[in-house]
């Protein structure tokens, strides 16, 4: 068992022990703004998952409709999926979503995840995480990923939530950072003010300026240690990061430490 999740386990725990101390508990919310639906494809069925803004005037309206793909991202990637295939089997619509918000309210993992964030910013029971800029920038740069070499040899390149390097590259998942970081990055994808997808294109073409290796493995190996550290000093991810987090600093549960 990785030490990643032990660290989660444990917090889960933990977190789940002071759920009686909350004022305003967010299980009583899921079916609020979490939906779920079933479709085929290919003779094959599969559940689509996702966060929607809440109309409802409740104690997590504000905090969710702030943080909707931020919500999203921790739903896809903390929830621990174990009974997966038993909803699949569910074809009527409201007893799969009732059975799958009966599955979240249960899961240790996705709990412990959303009460630590209501708790650091709704309630104020808990102390908002301190990061540094670095961190950020650490986190950020694994959704730039080089995934192959075509077959004319060239990189082919992907911003994608879940084909990174963070599992391979990160001995402890940090879940509000990675949602912070993906969720900007998305949000900015194509922006005009900052748009990701030219700076991803132009780093792609720095790597070309330098022969990386015969060997494809190698290559393909060095080419995305390289766009980490291209993206890295981005500058226009630099300041599309600090803007995100100026603008929604109030709804997220850490803080950027100063320098």
């Amino acid at each position: 068992m990785k030490r990643s999740f032990l660290t989660l386990l444990i917090s889960a725990i933990l977190l789940l022990q002071g759920y009686g101390q909350t004022t305003c508990d967010i299980r009583d919310h899921y079916e609020d703004f979490i939906i779920v639906s079933r479709f085929s494809y290919n003779d094959n069925y599969y559940l689509v998952k996702r966060i929607v803004e809440t109309n409802k005037e409740s104690c997590i309206s504000g905090l969710v409709n702030n943080n909707i793909n931020i919500f999203d991202y921790l739903l896809t990637h903390f929830y621990s999926n174990t009974n997966y295939q038993e909803l699949l089997m569910i074809s009527d619509s409201l007893s799969l979503h009732k059975a799958y918000i009966s599955d979240l309210k249960n899961d240790s993992l996705f709990n412990s995840v959303m009460y630590g964030f209501v708790n650091k910013t709704l309630e104020k029971t808990l102390p908002k995480d301190t990061v540094t800029f670095d961190d950020l920038l650490n986190i950020a740069v694994k959704y730039f990923s080089i995934i192959r070499l075509n077959d004319e040899g060239n990189y082919v390149g992907k911003v994608c939530a879940g084909l990174n390097d963070i599992k391979k590259t990160e001995e402890e998942r940090k879940p509000y950072i990675e949602a912070f970081c993906f969720s900007s990055i998305i949000k900015h994808y194509q922006s005009e003010e900052f748009s990701m997808y030219d700076e991803f294109v132009k780093s792609i073409r720095e790597l070309y300026k330098v022969n990386l290796g015969i060997d494809q493995n190698e290559r393909l190996l060095r080419a995305q240690g390289a766009m980490f550290l291209l993206m890295r000093n981005n500058e226009n991810l630099k300041k599309m990061l600090k803007s995100e987090y100026e603008k929604n600093k109030e709804y997220l549960p850490f803080i950027l430490a100063e320098k």
